[in-house]
């Protein structure tokens, strides 16, 4: 139990005695009444009993939440699907988010993400705003006091794309839509983790068609999506969300995925936006 509620429990026991007892002797010098007293016995004793047992309980809570404790400590967190759902406002990105804000000091994060054909059409926007904004916000805050000591986005595109876009063979990524491109909000993003110390960011041949992050060395997630046939993109809705233990099989598993895309990735050096070209040919 913790203190502050012991000495809460203990001042409330003490009040209530006290009253008891203060009202036996002003009673007995009033008038001795037998009923009165004999009422005022049992009051206390209802008093100490119930404190009795109440103590006991509370030491008996605090001794089963120790107990659960060193359970998941022995047998670890049992992987979880995080589903989103409109109606109570939960979003896959937000398992994303809470598992990115329990990192340990110090932690490498990993974020592999699969870019269609599409490209950057293929990300559909969400009615109350992108939830990527929080994430994306997080993240680089995080990178910034060193929570995250590296953080590494690889874009994992269709290896016929890369070998056909000379452009994103020599690192040059563009926002837009269509083959070989990525969207605005993703853009923004990866031009600010590249003005980051601690943060870059690859493009390399896909391997695994979704998303995978590896939050420092104990956690892992792997992405559910499904196509949205009314804004004509990609949803991310859940996640696959494992611990290390008691889930270590399944997030070495994953760290295979990640070592054999690091084998062919190439580092991007510039991201380019529609405007950019527009500010030069203006300049020219």
């Amino acid at each position: 139990m913790k203190p502050f509620r012991r000495e809460l429990i203990n001042g409330l026991f003490v009040i209530v005695v006290g009253s008891l007892i203060s009202t036996a002797f002003e009673a007995f010098y009033v008038n001795f009444d037998l009923h009165l007293w004999a009422l005022i016995v049992v009051g206390v004793a209802v008093a100490v009993s119930g404190y009795a047992m109440l103590t006991v309980g509370l030491g008996y809570m605090a001794s089963s939440e120790v107990r659960e404790e060193e359970w998941l400590k022995r047998v670890g967190t049992p992987a979880r699907l995080d589903f989103s759902n409109p109606g109570d406002g939960t979003t896959a990105v937000g398992s994303a988010i809470e598992a990115v804000k329990q990192m340990k000091p110090g932690s490498d994060f990993t974020l592999m993400y699969y870019v269609g054909a599409g490209g950057g059409a293929e990300v559909a926007a969400a009615a109350d705003g992108d939830p990527r904004v929080q994430l994306f916000s997080l993240i680089l805050e995080l990178l910034h006091r060193g929570t995250i000591r590296e953080y590494k986005r690889i874009l994992c595109f269709e290896g016929e794309i890369i070998q056909n876009n000379h452009e994103l063979k020599s690192g040059i990524i563009r926002v837009g839509q269509g083959p070989g491109t990525i969207d605005r909000l993703m853009g923004e993003h990866c031009r600010n983790v590249l003005q980051t110390r601690g943060g870059s960011v690859y493009l390399a041949p896909a391997i695994f068609r979704g998303i995978i992050g590896l939050y420092g060395t104990e956690e892992a997630s792997l992405s559910i999506e499904t196509v949205d046939p009314s804004a004509g993109g990609r949803r991310v809705n859940g996640n696959f969300v494992f611990h290390d233990p008691p889930n270590g099989e399944i997030i070495e598993e994953l760290r295979q995925i990640e070592r054999a895309t690091e084998r062919q990735m190439i580092a991007v050096r510039e991201v380019r936006f529609p405007e950019d070209e527009t500010a030069a040919a203006t300049a020219r």
